[in-house]
């Protein structure tokens, strides 16, 4: 200690903290915290919202195989999503069936469970 300088009396610890809890800097990088986390925090409801089509689109195919073996399938593709209720949701899927000479469109349907994901049924049907 210089000779010149009266030493400065002890303060307590909470008076001598250089950070105060109250600062605007800290409160907002409190905040931004706690948006990021927030957003990484995802619902399984709208997990399962954008699940996509693909998930089913392989079963369906083999669902259709099953039901026309043998026959040609032509034409598959994705027809859309239907919202069947709080615990059906169902993807639709389009072929066109050529068993010998005679040509026919097919349906497969797949539905699921829209917050789970699990599959509930599959129904393959002539047009």
């Amino acid at each position: 200690m210089k000779k010149n300088q009266p030493a400065k009396p002890k303060q307590n610890r909470h008076e001598s903290e250089n950070i105060d809890i109250m600062h605007p800097k800290l409160w907002m990088l409190f905040a931004a915290g706690i948006v990021l986390f927030g957003s990484l925090m995802v619902h399984p409801s709208s997990q399962a919202a954008v699940q996509p089509a693909e998930n089913w689109e392989r079963l369906a195919y083999t669902a259709l195989q099953d039901e026309y073996e043998g026959a040609a399938l032509n034409d598959y593709h994705y027809i859309g999503r239907t919202q069947v209720n709080k615990d059906q949701t169902k993807d639709v899927f389009r072929v066109t069936v050529k068993e010998g000479s005679t040509r026919f469109p097919a349906h497969a349907e797949i539905y699921f469970h829209p917050v789970t994901g699990h599959l509930i049924s599959i129904n393959v049907f002539r047009l």
